[in-house]
């Protein structure tokens, strides 16, 4: 039985997203007409319990979660992440979309680093790393006009920094490119869901093809014993004739 960590309301009002001890996340409809709708995906993914979980705020249909030593981003149609950042030595313990631009989020990590992902320039690094606490940091909030970012450490203390005007600011065209940038993360998705389906359905055919091959040859063995035993007891028979 699932153990439920963290709960994200999703943008649409009928639906939201659980995170889970296990590492998975559910998608819930609050209007299920039977028990069985009330969970309509599930997405397995991190190796441990999910710490944040948080829908994309310039696309609705994308959401981020933290869990493990990596962050995630996901599409609501997809039970597999489209973008993963690399794997961190430390454990991760937050994370959030900042509400200004599309393609930034922040991480924090139990070594005490505040972590700025900025998807629109680069995907393989944060763009700016910074170490705040050397307690490890556990939360953080990010204000409404993404300029402040308020992060809570293992010690008690918090901490507030002011990022600077580019990693607040929307840049042009940034929504625009960032949701064709999901878009294209997630028909490579499928891409590789369906090349995989195609795979395993044609190591299944192989399988059966061979299992039908060997019932073959043990039939054949079996008709050429019963013809070798036939003609073993004519011939002893004309011998005692």
């Amino acid at each position: 039985m699932a153990v439920l960590h963290c709960l994200m309301t999703a943008a649409l009002p009928s639906k939201f997203l659980v995170g889970t001890e296990q590492g998975s996340v559910l998608l819930c409809n609050r209007k299920a007409k039977t028990p069985g709708d009330n969970v309509a995906n599930v997405y397995p993914g991190h190796h441990g319990p999910i710490y944040a979980l948080e829908v994309n705020p310039f696309a609705s249909k994308y959401f981020l979660t933290v869990g493990d030593w990596t962050a995630r981003i996901w599409m609501e149609d997809l039970k597999t992440p489209i973008m993963t950042t690399r794997y961190h030595s430390s454990y991760l313990t937050d994370g959030c979309w900042s509400p200004t631009r599309p393609g930034v989020f922040f991480t924090t990590k139990k070594d005490g680093t505040l972590d700025i992902w900025d998807y629109f320039f680069k995907q393989n690094d944060p763009t700016f790393s910074v170490q705040v606490a050397d307690a490890g940091l556990h939360c953080l909030r990010v204000e409404n006009q993404g300029r402040f970012i308020a992060t809570g450490s293992f010690d008690g203390s918090t901490t507030l920094l002011e990022i600077c005007e580019s990693l607040a600011v929307i840049q042009q065209n940034e929504k625009q490119n960032m949701i064709q940038m999901f878009e294209r993360e997630t028909k490579r998705e499928k891409n590789l869901e369906v090349a995989k389906k195609e795979a395993k359905a044609k190591e299944k055919k192989n399988e059966e093809k061979q299992a039908a091959s060997k019932d073959d040859v043990e039939i054949d063995h079996e008709e050429r014993m019963q013809e070798v035993e036939k003609d073993f007891y004519a011939a002893v028979e004309v011998a005692e004739q």
